[in-house]
């Protein structure tokens, strides 16, 4: 028999997560909930909409879970904590296709898409999300952190709060510490020793006619 779940959020990210939760995991999503001062209507992907605030009075905690699909990691973490103070069970997902090991270890509200590669040894804490991303054997991360599209060697340790953008690379054996901004497209070679933001300084515009030069490839 399924479990109740509601979801925290409006936004796509919270339409996926309803959609995922409810075509591939043991969770059956009852409503959708959002902060008092951002509700503006009573339904939300055709299910019940209602105030995080007075969420207990109608979903008891005792009956139905909730899972946090907001993607700013200090927002989420201050969701999360009022919502274990009221005492809900926070619901993880982790994607049945996703490509993982049964030691994977997780912790609550984890939330794992279906483009993940997991190696062995994997270790993911609290309220931590995993877009598209391949993380390598005997690696950490920490609590309220935000991982999209990016990739690491074996053994690597990042900490609480970390974001890293589509396409950064962290090479083995490197820490990354708490609070760290890794921008699309950064190589990390080294540790991180102190909170720090990365970013790459992007992709060039040429000033050249695309009609000329497509016609290069032609030849």
């Amino acid at each position: 028999m399924k479990k109740n779940l509601i979801i925290y959020g409006i936004g796509k990210f919270a339409e996926y997560v309803g959609y995922v939760f409810e075509n591939d995991s043991q969770y059956n999503v009852i409503g959708y909930c959002i902060e008092k001062e951002l509700l503006e209507k009573n339904s939300f992907c055709n299910k019940p909409l209602t105030s995080f605030e007075s969420l207990s009075s109608e979903f008891s905690p005792a009956d139905y879970s909730l899972f946090i699909a907001v993607g700013i990691n200090k927002v989420r973490e201050r969701l999360y904590n009022s919502a274990t103070t009221m005492g809900y069970e926070l619901a993880s997902y982790i994607s049945s296709k996703s490509s993982h090991w049964d030691n994977l270890e997780t912790g609550k509200n984890v939330f794992v898409d279906e483009g993940c590669v997991l190696q062995p040894f994997i270790t993911i804490s609290d309220n931590t999300i995993l877009f598209t991303s391949q993380i390598g054997h005997h690696t950490s991360i920490g609590k309220h952190a935000l991982i999209s599209g990016s990739k690491t060697g074996g053994n690597v340790k990042i900490g609480d709060y970390c974001y890293l953008g589509l396409n950064a690379s962290i090479k083995q054996n490197v820490i990354i510490a708490a609070n760290t901004i890794i921008g699309m497209g950064c190589v990390i070679e080294n540790d991180i020793l102190e909170p720090s933001v990365y970013t790459h300084k992007g992709t060039i515009k040429r000033d050249l006619d695309p009609e000329k030069i497509s016609r290069l490839f032609l030849k």
